[in-house]
């Protein structure tokens, strides 16, 4: 009679563990995932943050909105929108096929002085969704 339950406290004993491995495995799986999850949300605004970056510095090293636009490859819209198509590595797209995500570029101009005071605000998005956004200045000096 002892031998019997000391068989059956080894098969509890054996089922609890085998609980608790499979209940640590469950979260390390969810860890798993969330942690490469939130690794591609990190790379895409990574990407974003340099598309917007890029386009705030081609705004500095222009002298016109007609030189950021060229500088850009942008097309305008309707409402006077710069608008540049970017594929998933953030390589400016030209036909918009492969576009991933795409810069929206609206700028202002406000005379100040002898020169003209340009206000951007770019937009980054993937799809509808602004994924990332940047207000940027140039003055030039007339």
């Amino acid at each position: 009679m002892n031998k019997t339950r000391r068989g059956a406290s080894f098969y509890v004993e054996t089922l609890l563990l085998v609980l608790f491995l499979l209940f640590c495995l469950t979260v390390l799986v969810q860890m798993l995932g969330t942690a490469r999850r939130l690794s591609r949300e990190a790379r895409e605004l990574s990407l974003c943050v340099q598309i917007a970056q890029n386009a705030a510095e081609q705004l500095a090293a222009s002298d016109s909105r007609e030189a950021w636009a060229l500088r850009l490859g942008a097309r305008e819209d309707a409402d006077g929108t710069l608008t540049v198509g970017y594929d998933a590595g953030g390589s400016a797209v030209a036909d918009g096929t492969d576009e991933v995500y795409r810069l929206s570029c609206r700028l202002d101009s406000v005379r100040q002085g002898p020169g003209v005071m340009f206000s951007a605000h770019l937009s980054v998005m993937s799809g509808q969704e602004v994924l990332y956004e940047l207000d940027t200045q140039k003055y030039i000096g007339g």
